[in-house]
């Protein structure tokens, strides 16, 4: 897993709630290519929209709870997400 995508699963971890490590690199590409086909549709994504992905793809998430200041915000994870 390259750098940007160690990031975005942990985000995602924190985020919402998945279990350790976080988002495998398949859940990761899976959450990345649905956001990439949803933009590509002319759609700018939503919190919800990426929350509904990333369930899709991750079944435990809202399993976890990771206690403390969370600055994720959805322009940081879409950032992620979209960078090569």
């Amino acid at each position: 897993m390259n750098e940007n995508d160690q990031e975005l699963s942990h985000l995602i971890k924190l985020k919402f709630g998945t279990r350790q490590p976080g988002p495998s690199q398949i859940q990761i590409d899976a959450i990345k290519a649905d956001i990439r086909k949803l933009i590509s549709s002319g759609r700018t994504p939503t919190f919800e929209d990426l929350s509904r992905i990333v369930h899709i793809h991750c079944p435990d998430a809202g399993t976890c709870g990771y206690y403390g200041e969370d600055n994720t915000d959805l322009n940081t994870l879409l950032l992620l997400i979209l960078k090569k």
